[in-house]
């Protein structure tokens, strides 16, 4: 059983761990626990030359291609901060200790598929069904920087210039160099890492990163369920603004048509007020022919307004009483109609 008490295992101090099987993995059930940290006491380095897994062999290819493109001179820092996105492994590691580096991959590689995880074309990996991620560089010393023969030749041009013209600028030579020095760091978890020291290599806490492997997929886990939960609620929320934005919308048009309607009964009864005081005038001798076909008229047109009654008119049709006043209102029809 791999004991685990913290004061080697990261940069800094780490609590000590009096019973490991208990702490390490407890979000796992007991017999998934027991087989991780089985396969941890026996996963180990393959031997020299060995073939390493398929999915390496594959991104070789991918870090050759881009450091031979990359435009840092000899001697510069590099981290993965001074590139742009740069490929995993890229640049930040030098072709001495790459070989190296895939052969610890390979190592914790078969482990995970062992345990029914996966590896993908970037070199990440599924760990119980979550991405997670290697970072692996190569530590750098700074060294007095030894001026070359071009920089010597530059700066003799530039002093034989100076004496012509004080507009020469002069060659910029850094002071120090920055040489890769076999010493990797591999960190799996933010703010975590194991790396090469004077006594021990990483290749002896290979155990120890596979259970780190299987503790920062409970960390994506948590991470990614968060944020699902953040956007469904978020998508809740805005289901739930939409839907009150359209039953918003649906009563402000049901109000316009119900005051719309409104105020087409109020024509109808101003109109029929109209018609009874007209026939009222009449007197005792009643409506005369031309007077009582014009209030069976009135009537009519009195009951097309009404959106109670909503009569068809010969002439009008139906009144969309629903309309604003302008939509609906009376025009008179050209020639072509």
């Amino acid at each position: 059983m791999i004991e685990i008490v913290g004061a080697k295992t990261f940069e800094g101090i780490k609590e000590k761990i009096t019973d490991p099987a208990k702490q390490l993995l407890k979000f796992l059930s007991d017999p998934e626990r027991e087989k991780v940290l089985r396969a941890a006491e026996e996963v180990k380095m393959p031997v020299e030359n060995a073939q390493v897994h398929k999915k390496i062999v594959a991104y070789r290819a991918v870090v050759k291609g881009w450091n031979q493109k990359d435009r840092k001179e000899e001697g510069a820092q590099k981290k993965k901060d001074y590139y742009y996105d740069p490929p995993f492994l890229a640049g930040l590691i030098s072709n001495e200790s790459l070989p190296r580096v895939y052969r610890i991959l390979d190592a914790l590689f078969r482990q995970i598929e062992n345990l029914s995880g996966s590896v993908n074309g970037d070199l990440s990996l599924r760990v119980r069904n979550e991405h997670v991620r290697i970072e692996i560089a190569e530590s750098q010393d700074k060294v007095v920087h030894v001026i070359t023969k071009q920089e010597v030749q530059a700066l003799i041009k530039y002093k034989d210039e100076k004496r012509h013209s004080s507009w020469t600028s002069e060659p910029q030579i850094r002071k120090y160099d920055y040489v890769f020095n076999g010493r990797l760091r591999i960190s799996i978890r933010q703010g975590k890492y194991f790396r090469d020291t004077d006594k021990i290599n990483i290749e002896s806490r290979l155990g120890e990163m596979l259970i780190e492997l299987y503790e920062e997929s409970e960390v994506v886990r948590i991470a990614r369920e968060a944020r699902e939960e953040a956007e469904r609620k978020r998508q809740e929320e805005a289901r739930r603004k939409e839907e009150r934005r359209k039953k918003y919308n649906e009563e402000v048009e049901q109000t316009i048509a119900l005051e719309n309607a409104a105020l087409d009964f109020e024509t109808a009864c101003r109109i029929r007020a109209y018609v009874k005081a007209v026939a009222n005038s009449c007197g005792q001798d009643g409506l005369d022919d031309e007077t009582a076909v014009w209030v069976d008229w009135a009537i009519k047109k009195a009951d097309w307004f009404d959106p109670i009654v909503t009569r068809n008119d010969e002439f009008l049709g139906n009144r969309e009483h629903e309309k604003s006043l302008g939509e609906k209102a009376l025009k008179k029809v050209g020639h072509s109609w």
